[in-house]
């Protein structure tokens, strides 16, 4: 499963240096289920989709532990189980 956290345009070559007629392209940005982040070009209609099934990435703390770590949540309200605790 992906994992949305952005949906940007960009260009191909971001490292070199861009010449006045260089074009961007729509990328979008996300984790695996392993935590590795990935990046891949898509087109725009694509993109659109992407854009709504975007997640947020917050710090939260565990009441029960007290530990840190990082949830990646659709909404702020929702909820995250412990990583730690469970």
């Amino acid at each position: 499963m992906k994992y949305v956290i952005s949906v940007a345009k960009a260009y191909k070559h971001r490292g070199k240096m861009q010449h006045k007629t260089a074009k961007k392209h729509w990328f979008v940005y996300f984790y695996d289920e392993e935590g590795k982040m990935y990046s891949e070009q898509v087109n725009w209609l694509q993109a659109v989709y992407y854009m709504t099934q975007k997640h947020h990435r917050l710090k939260m703390v565990c009441p029960d532990c007290g530990s840190v770590f990082l949830g990646l949540v659709k909404s702020v309200k929702e909820k995250v189980d412990c990583p730690y605790c469970t």
